[in-house]
């Protein structure tokens, strides 16, 4: 009877760690008491980092095991810096990178200071593809828009290649005539707004609906500030009637470059980990992504700081980087001209 009552607890012993073998989570059993470093590639403070930043705070709660969230700023080259990072750390889903769309397809253009290869990223989204708009503070006599800047120099503030700043500035010079003296060597758009505020410079391209909604909302109701063109896959009227940047040209020729920088390139900012994080814990990080972006108090905390949640899904940026990847040579070395 021994031997049998035994035998009975032995099997219910075994049976009762095969369920839980068989219900552990190996995702959940990984991300437990570990980090995730959301590495920013823009400068503390400034809106994408903030966004970064909001992110981080709720995106832990969505992972399988509910790892910590690390926020490392890596500002430097365009974001290239932070997107190179991904060259060199642990593919195991423990780090990700957020960078400008530019960045992301440096490696075609050429750029050997690019190290990553875009097709090869592990791609989590993108939380938003908001448009980008070019403003003027206290413009000279004479230049109230864009069609008066194809007439009449003014200086312009700008940050280093590769950033949209400086891409969207050179292509409107290269492509459509733009008289836009360019003073470089700003971090980012925080230390180009100062410059606006001392009469550094009188205007700025990549100006986002997020920082219009909320740092720039009173000196655009004043009109202190004007926006002049703006530019995305899509136009928009809140902000008042402001001509898109494809109304300036009806070539076709012009119109395929034009469309390269500001609607291909309309995928946001792009977060992304390194090649060949494990199959399981990309499908969970990209999960965890998706469902952060509905979370209520995400939404209401992005409400708050007036940004707007338009998601590039993984597939969406991923087929993005397969299209340009397939442009001729030709038309890249034309791109490198125009951006310089």
């Amino acid at each position: 009877m021994r031997v049998y009552v035994r035998a009975l607890v032995l099997a219910a012993t075994m049976l009762a760690a095969g369920q839980a073998v068989a219900q552990s989570d190996p995702v959940a059993d990984f991300y437990k008491n570990r980090t995730l470093t959301l590495v920013s590639g823009f400068t503390p403070n400034g809106e994408n980092d903030i966004q970064l930043r909001l992110l981080g705070r709720h995106i832990g709660r969505y992972i399988p095991g509910q790892p910590q969230t690390l926020i490392s700023n890596m500002p430097g080259a365009g974001t290239l810096l932070a997107a190179n990072h991904l060259v060199k750390a642990p593919a195991d889903g423990t780090v990700l990178s957020m960078f400008t769309a530019q960045a992301a397809t440096e490696p075609f253009l050429g750029n050997t200071a690019a190290l990553f290869d875009p097709l090869k990223l592990s791609w989590i989204g993108s939380m938003s593809q908001d448009r980008q708009f070019c403003m003027l503070v206290g413009a000279p006599a004479g230049v109230s828009s864009f069609s008066d800047l194809l007439n009449k120099e003014v200086l312009f503030g700008s940050s280093a290649p590769a950033t949209d700043i400086f891409t969207y500035s050179v292509a409107l010079k290269n492509l459509l005539g733009a008289k836009m003296k360019l003073v470089s060597g700003y971090p980012g758009m925080p230390a180009i707004r100062l410059a606006l505020d001392r009469g550094e410079v009188n205007g700025v391209c990549g100006v986002s609906e997020m920082i219009l909604r909320t740092n720039l909302a009173e000196s655009l109701a004043n009109g202190r500030l004007k926006l002049i063109v703006q530019m995305g896959r899509s136009t928009t009227d809140e902000f008042g009637k402001v001509p898109s940047v494809f109304e300036y040209t009806k070539d076709p020729k012009t119109t395929e470059y034009l469309d390269f920088f500001f609607r291909a390139l309309a995928i946001g900012r792009p977060i992304a980990g390194p090649a060949g994080i494990p199959a399981q814990r990309l499908d969970a990080l990209r999960k965890a992504f998706a469902e952060t972006l509905r979370d209520e108090g995400f939404l209401a905390e992005a409400k708050k700081i007036g940004m707007s949640i338009n998601m590039a899904t993984a597939q969406d940026i991923q087929s993005q980087m397969e299209l340009l990847s397939k442009k001729p040579k030709e038309f890249y070395a034309e791109v490198k001209r125009i951006s310089e």
